[in-house]
């Protein structure tokens, strides 16, 4: 017979799920809060109750032999009888004319019912649902009388209909682990370094270890890293996560995974997109009274699930959005379930490691095991400070009195209480334009809690209120505030400022969240790898994203590094003091590299004001120039990219700004591009934010300028000249310009690609280097 361990959680939520998405579902109760709500309930059991009782039943059907074990909440002693209490917590009006229990938890209780009553002999016994209130703890009891013969042909029936379900799961597992065993790489050579990765990325999984991995433009890691990871699966309760923080990224993963598919592999992979992306309606209301996707969205989930795992492998946006629409059903939601039943979740960072929005399925309960992969992993820095950040505006409050004008019971009251508790930072930046404390006032804490509260209180009264989605999207950005608040501490600074339109901001802001990152690698994942091209120098990122914890693998270019022209222009300065003098010297550099050979070019620049600067004074009768503009969106930025991919008699000149859409995550393979001029060293703007950084990772570390400003810095410029050579035909020039390259402080910071660069101080001699250069190398 075939054995199976099933929890009944898992049975029910796929058979009985039913309803419509709302509200509730977005509040997601949270494990911490549900727990507290139960552990509320079961204080008030007697020392004859029992709590959190372990329960398990051998059923035979079929071929399979089922272990059913599941965790009941409550056994209620009741004279000579025990009552069966399955507790649910939630954020509706319990007691609302029409709030009833939930299809799904009357088949849990039915279910823990049936087993007890087998397992101890009876023929029939009592059962009530617990509802509580979240916001109260305030609760509503449905009681039932269940016996044993009613109960078989329901387990029966249950169980018959779930195996077909589970069969064709079996049968899809049967076939994944068959097609892994055999299957190969997907190329006839290995990429220098590609198989010293995939080894590393290997034993990382089996030693549920961290690895940190340089892996530079050319070796192939995005294959070598789903390829060993894919190797690496021995169990059906393992999930690749790979995670980007670029829509590029997702893109690649997918055509690697689709590569393999190709070569035999059997797997089924999933692509994430974002809600307000993926959303079906042209502006999000979720509400299920206004979205047809939302109403009625349970009752055609299961459906939609098998219908979408029977028949399709790889389930991208385009799919997943395909078989929404054909079931009528929210793609984001949809996307999030399925993920239950593929291998490889291909995301963005925020789904695994951001507190507010992470995957409570597979980071805060322990059923599965997440193998991570983190592509592109010198964001991470920056990313993981802004998850573990919080912001909320006063603008947010008036907006928020407005739409909830005639909402009953009122909230008013409460947002004119942290309306009045905000005058004190108000009224302190009478005599400062920036204030920073090392905690919140205690009283805009409280009346926030309060506002959360009162907000819950009255939308439960009126759920059919009219603007209570756009109600809901200020609710879930103060009670992300409340959230983040609960890992303040010496990290973390409260700042308060007014931006440009006087909207009073106060931020609880993470300085470094490396501590929170380390607990989900090393306590809710099996395994995690962290590669980039760009983790110079590695000890910053080890120290700021895990806390110096993990393994170090630096793999060479594949790629000869005379195929790179690398110049250093160091005779210009371009500090900020500096750029109306040198203007017209980083115009003639530009214009020099342009002219020495046909081609595609792009100038990176540390600011758009400083590329403007350059704009306006650069001539272009011969220079067909496109300019990177603050506002440009995806569809502008693939026209840009598909002009570099055209025919032109001209050359082609990008003025793009550094760390932005054009600097990373993408291929300018071949043709594409003959060369990026880098104008600056790539700074971040000195402002109080960063010098926040800079005082903390001086205590910290002793390396204040270094970690806030050199190191993110020379990310970005690493970043930009990784452009030109893609591959090893490539051949291409990179002039960096400035006077600070060319000391110990900075070249101490180059990739070990860069061991040969020329020093050039004149347009003369520029000339003369790019004119011999690309006489050797013409393509």
């Amino acid at each position: 017979m075939k054995e199976f361990r099933i929890a009944v959680r898992d049975i029910v939520s796929f058979l009985y799920a039913s309803g419509d998405l709302s509200s509730e579902t977005f509040q997601n109760v949270s494990a911490l809060e549900g727990t507290k709500a139960h552990q509320y309930v079961q204080s008030h059991y007697t020392s004859e109750d029992q709590s959190e009782i372990s329960i398990s039943l051998m059923y035979e059907k079929n071929d399979y032999l089922l272990y059913l074990n599941g965790r009941m909440d409550g056994l209620i002693r009741q004279e000579n009888i025990y009552v069966l209490d399955e507790i649910k917590s939630t954020r509706k009006n319990i007691f609302d004319e029409t709030f009833t229990y939930n299809l799904e938890h009357l088949a849990q209780l039915k279910f823990y019912a049936y087993m007890y009553m087998k397992n101890e002999q009876l023929t029939d016994m009592e059962g009530r649902i617990t509802y509580i209130q979240i916001s109260d703890y305030k609760t509503r009891y449905f009681n039932f009388t269940f016996y044993l013969r009613d109960l078989e042909a329901f387990i029966n029936d249950s169980i018959e209909e779930y195996l077909e379900w589970i069969s064709i799961i079996e049968h899809y597992q049967r076939q994944k682990f068959d097609s892994i065993e055999t299957l190969s790489f997907p190329f006839d050579t290995y990429r220098r370094g590609q198989r010293e990765m995939m080894a590393a990325v290997y034993q990382t999984i089996k030693d549920k270890d961290i690895l940190y991995a340089i892996a530079p433009t050319g070796i192939g890691k995005t294959m070598a890293s789903l390829f060993s990871s894919i190797k690496a699966l021995d169990n059906d309760r393992q999930k690749i996560f790979y995670t980007t923080a670029k829509t590029q990224g997702k893109t690649i993963a997918l055509d690697a995974i689709n590569l393999l598919k190709d070569k035999g592999l059997t797997i089924k992979a999933l692509e994430i997109t974002a809600k307000d992306t993926t959303c079906f309606l042209e502006k999000r209301n979720c509400d299920p009274n206004v979205c047809p996707f939302a109403k009625g969205f349970f009752d055609r989930l299961k459906d939609a699930t098998i219908d979408i795992f029977s028949n399709e492998d790889i389930l991208d946006r385009q799919t997943i959005e395909s078989y929404a629409k054909k079931h009528e059903i929210c793609p984001f939601e949809y996307s999030l379930y399925v993920s239950y039943f593929v291998d490889i979740i291909i995301c963005d960072y925020n789904y695994v490691f951001d507190p507010r929005v992470h995957l409570v399925r597979y980071f805060d309960e322990f059923n599965y095991q997440p193998l991570l992969l983190v592509d592109e992993a010198h964001n991470m820095i920056q990313r993981s400070r802004d998850m573990y950040s919080a912001t909320i505006f006063k603008s947010d409050l008036i907006k928020l009195r407005r739409l909830g004008s005639k909402l009953k019971p009122s909230i008013k009251h409460a947002i004119k209480k942290v309306l009045d508790a905000l005058t004190v930072y108000e009224d302190r930046l009478t005599y400062a334009y920036f204030l920073s404390d090392k905690d919140i006032d205690e009283t805009v804490y409280d009346t926030i809690r309060n506002l959360l509260t009162k907000i819950e209180n009255s939308l439960k009264e009126n759920s059919k209120y009219n603007n209570k989605t756009q109600i809901l999207d200020i609710y879930f950005t103060f009670l992300a505030f409340v959230k983040i608040y609960e890992y303040y501490g010496e990290t973390y600074l409260t700042n308060i400022y007014k931006d440009r339109d006087e909207d009073l901001i106060v931020e609880l802001r993470c300085l470094d969240a490396s501590k929170y990152i380390l607990d989900t690698l090393e306590n809710k994942a099996y395994g995690s790898t962290f590669f980039s091209a760009t983790l110079h120098p590695i000890e910053y990122y080890k120290k700021l994203i895990s806390q110096d914890v993990g393994e170090t693998l630096k793999i060479k270019s594949p790629f000869p590094p005379e195929h790179l022209n690398l110049v250093l222009y160091n005779s210009v300065s371009t500090r900020y003091k500096d750029r109306d003098n040198s203007l017209d010297e980083v115009i003639k550099i530009i214009k020099e590299t342009v002219q020495a050979k046909k081609g595609n070019y792009i100038a990176f620049f540390p600011s758009y004001q400083y590329l403007n600067q350059v704009y306006e004074k650069l001539s272009s009768d011969d220079i067909e120039i496109m300019l990177q503009e603050k506002d440009m969106g995806h569809f502008e930025r693939h026209q840009t990219i598909d002009t570099f991919r055209s025919n032109s008699e001209t050359s082609r000149l990008g003025l793009f700004v550094m760390g932005g859409m054009f600097s990373e995550g993408i291929d300018y393979i071949g043709d594409m591009l003959s060369g990026v001029i880098v104008v600056g060293v790539g700074l971040p703007m000195i402002n109080e934010l960063n010098n926040q950084l800079k005082d903390y990772y001086d205590q910290a570390f002793n390396k204040g300028f270094d970690y806030a400003y050199q190191y993110p810095g020379m990310n970005k410029v690493i970043q930009a000249v990784g452009r030109v050579i893609r591959t090893e035909n490539d051949k291409g020039v990179a002039i960096l310009i400035d006077d600070r390259f060319d000391t110990s402080y900075y070249r101490k910071l180059f990739p070990i690609e860069w061991k040969s660069y020329n020093r050039i101080s004149s347009i003369k001699n520029l000339k003369k280097a790019l004119s011999e250069f690309w006489k050797i190398n013409q393509k």
